[in-house]
C-alpha cells in the first residue's frame, strides 16, 4: 500500500459534537423532544398573557430543555469522551485500498472490508463511515486536507460494487472525480 493510500486521522472537538448532536437530533426521540419544546415556546410567545407564572416557568423551562439545555449537556459530553477515552489519545491510521479501510492505532489493527459498509454520510464537519445501524467511523473533514477529494473519491469507488446508501453530497464522487 502506497503512502497516498494512508491518512492519520485525530478526532477533534467540533467534529465529535457534531457527530453527537447528528445522531442525537436525527432520532426519534430527538425529533420528539425539538417538537415538545417548540410547541411550549409558541405556546409561551402567543399565550403570554393569559398564561399564570407557574405555567409560564413551566413552558419556559420545557422550551429550553431540548433547544438550550440538552445541546449544552452533549458538548459537555462530547468534551469529556474526548479528553477521557484512550481510543482518542493518539492518530488512528487510515489506509484506504482494494481490499477495504485499514484502521490501525499503536499495535491494533483492523480490516474493515468494503461489503461491511452500509452507509457513508458527509457532512461540512465529519465523514461518517456506518459498519451496522449503530457502529460508525467519524472522520474529522478538517483531518483529511488536501487530500479529501481523493480519499472521498476512493471510498465511493471502491464500495460501489456492494452499493452502501452514500450522501447526496458524495454522489458526485462516483465519477472518479478527485482521485
Amino acid at each position: 500500500m502506497s503512502q497516498s493510500n494512508t491518512k492519520s486521522v485525530k478526532m477533534t472537538y467540533g467534529a465529535l459534537l457534531s457527530y453527537i448532536m447528528q445522531t442525537h437530533y436525527k432520532s426519534l426521540a430527538g425529533i420528539i423532544g425539538v417538537l415538545i419544546s417548540l410547541s411550549s415556546l409558541l405556546l409561551l410567545i402567543f399565550k403570554w398573557e393569559t398564561l399564570a407564572t407557574e405555567k409560564i416557568i413551566l413552558c419556559a423551562v420545557i422550551a429550553s430543555l431540548f433547544l438550550v439545555i440538552n445541546p449544552i449537556i452533549l458538548s459537555f459530553k462530547a468534551y469529556k469522551q474526548l479528553k477521557l477515552s484512550p481510543s482518542y489519545k493518539e492518530p488512528l491510521q487510515y489506509t484506504f485500498s482494494e481490499d477495504g479501510i485499514g484502521i490501525s492505532q499503536g499495535e491494533a489493527s483492523d480490516l474493515v472490508e468494503w461489503n461491511r459498509i452500509q452507509k457513508v454520510v458527509l457532512t461540512n464537519r465529519i465523514l461518517v463511515i456506518y459498519t451496522s445501524r449503530i457502529h460508525a467511523f467519524v472522520l474529522p473533514v478538517s483531518e483529511l486536507g488536501n487530500d479529501k477529494a481523493k480519499i472521498l473519491a476512493r471510498i465511493v469507488q471502491f464500495s460501489a460494487d456492494y452499493k452502501p446508501k452514500l450522501s447526496n453530497n458524495l454522489k458526485g464522487y462516483q465519477s472518479g472525480k478527485g482521485i
